[in-house]
């Protein structure tokens, strides 16, 4: 079953069991970069799933870390006229996390923007493009568009950053 444009009949649970159920077919299948998929849970609700990813399979080239985190929450907050998201990538070796986050958080960049924390400090925060889709192609989009942004990465004085012109 997929949800299309009626918003009103999506709910959390329903949405992160598809995408547990989409990131979980890549393990079982044993194709493909996914490794593990799990629930992130607070006071035993799913709020989120979590997936342990192969770089090398997953970008497709050599990266400095053999393994990362992805990161997806969903949420519908019914007083709002759009949905609020986190899809990011961790990368707990070098403490590092790069991802979009659509929600209240930093309304003066507009509903969406993307993010760069580096060792428990944000290093970048700048407006990112507002997606009005389906979720599932939501995350679709974000996860193509992560390979190129994890490409592009740069460090400089030993800090990360991701060019402008890629997000």
């Amino acid at each position: 079953m997929l949800f299309f444009a009626n918003r009103a009949n999506l709910d959390r649970r329903q949405v992160l069991t598809r995408l547990h159920v989409l990131l979980g077919t890549q393990v079982t299948a044993g194709s493909g970069p996914v490794e593990q998929v799990w629930y992130h849970t607070s006071a035993g609700n799913k709020v989120g799933v979590r997936a342990t990813i192969d770089t090398a399979s997953f970008l497709d080239v050599s990266y400095p870390v053999e393994e990362g985190e992805l990161q997806v929450t969903f949420d519908f907050p019914p007083e709002r006229e759009y949905d609020h998201y986190r899809i990011q990538w961790v990368e707990r070796e070098r403490e590092l996390m790069v991802g979009w986050h659509q929600g209240d958080a930093h309304e003066a960049l507009g509903p969406c923007h993307f993010q760069v924390d580096y060792r428990n400090e944000t290093v970048q925060r700048v407006e990112a493009r507002f997606i009005d889709a389906h979720p599932l192609n939501v995350f679709d989009e974000r996860t193509d568009q992560l390979v190129e942004i994890l490409d592009s990465l740069v460090w400089e004085d030993a800090r990360p950053s991701v060019p402008e012109e890629t997000l």
